[in-house]
Parts: C-alpha cells; sequence; structure tokens
C-alpha cells in the first residue's frame, strides 16, 4: 500500500474486524511501500534485486506477504479480507501452516472465464504459517529465480504465475506432497 492510511469507509472497518475477533494479544500490522523496502532490505537481502526487478507493485505486493510471514509467522490477509470468527476457531497451536483452496474448474475454459490459472487453486490474500517455514522459503526462491522471467504473452497472466496463485499454489501443494504422512494420534 501506498501509505498506512486505510481507505475511508468499508476498508477500515475490514481491518478493525481482526482485533476485535482475536482479542487485546492481536497484533495487527499494515505496511506501506517504504516499509516493505525497508523490511526485504534488512531481513531478505538475498532476495533484493528480485523484489526490485519485479515489473510492478502488485507483484512485490505478492513476494512480500510470502517473505512477511516467512520472518515472522503468523495469518497473513489482505485488506479487504473481513474476520468473521477468532482465528482460535481455525488455526490450532500445532498447526505450522494453514492454507485453503479458491477454485476447483471443471475445465479449462471454466478456469479460464474465472481468470485462474489452476484447475485447483490455492488462495493466497489468507493463509498461515509459522515463521521459517520452509514452503513459504521454497515460493520465495521460485519467485526470485523468475523476477524477470516473460511466462506468456499476457501480463496478468504472468502476475498470477510468477508471484500470485499459480507459484504459491504449485510450491506449497509439492511441499505438502513430499512430506511423510503424520502420525496418527
Amino acid at each position: 500500500h501506498k501509505s498506512k492510511r486505510l481507505p475511508a469507509g468499508m476498508a477500515s472497518v475490514i481491518a478493525a474486524s481482526w482485533p476485535e475477533q482475536n482479542g487485546p494479544g492481536w497484533e495487527y500490522h499494515m505496511w506501506d511501500d517504504a516499509d516493505c523496502l525497508a523490511m526485504v532490505t534488512k531481513e531478505f537481502p538475498e532476495y533484493l534485486e528480485a523484489y526490485k526487478a519485479l515489473p510492478n507493485n502488485v507483484e512485490r505486493a505478492d513476494f512480500f506477504r510470502y517473505m512477511v510471514v516467512l520472518r515472522y509467522g503468523g495469518v497473513y490477509a489482505d485488506i479487504d479480507v473481513e474476520a468473521r470468527k477468532p482465528t482460535a476457531a481455525t488455526l490450532h497451536p500445532t498447526d505450522t501452516m494453514v492454507v485453503g483452496w479458491e477454485n476447483e474448474a471443471a475445465t479449462p475454459e471454466e478456469m479460464a472465464e474465472k481468470s485462474f490459472v489452476r484447475p485447483r487453486q490455492l488462495l493466497q490474500w489468507f493463509f498461515a504459517a509459522a515463521p521459517g517455514h520452509p514452503a513459504l522459503r521454497s515460493v520465495c526462491d521460485s519467485i526470485a529465480a523468475h523476477a524477470t522471467k516473460i511466462l506468456s504473452a499476457d501480463a496478468g497472466i504472468d502476475t498470477l504465475e510468477r508471484t500470485g496463485p499459480g507459484v504459491f499454489t504449485d510450491v506449497v501443494l509439492r511441499f505438502a506432497l513430499e512430506q511423510p504422512p503424520a502420525a496418527a494420534a
């Protein structure tokens, strides 16, 4: 975001829903562009060149969301995501990463019509992870490796693939499939 000032109206109501639903121990952080650049410079110098090289602010915001949760852990939610229940209703102390499905399309045409890049796609406008989660490190590594690569003839699709739900879905699902099954309790 260009500044820490929320737009008047609904955005401030939505932002207020997080501390209201989660109580006084809940920390809420709004990062502006300058804060993002300072955090990347300090905490992830290995990604700074790629971060700056991304072709637009949307991609930098995508990349930043993964880095901030990789570094500090916690919940990431876009500014237009409202908390309707306390996070404790969904997140448990033993969870190391929680993601959700955004889409399941029956056909490639349906997928394209809805502007999704995967038939089964994870959402990345709300997720949670422990600090240092290796799946987020892999997402960041992938973005850094492809920061300046043109992936298609469509810049919008490139954003979805390079930093958005395309890379997030691919890397997180690959990580999940590589993990041994959890032992039964």
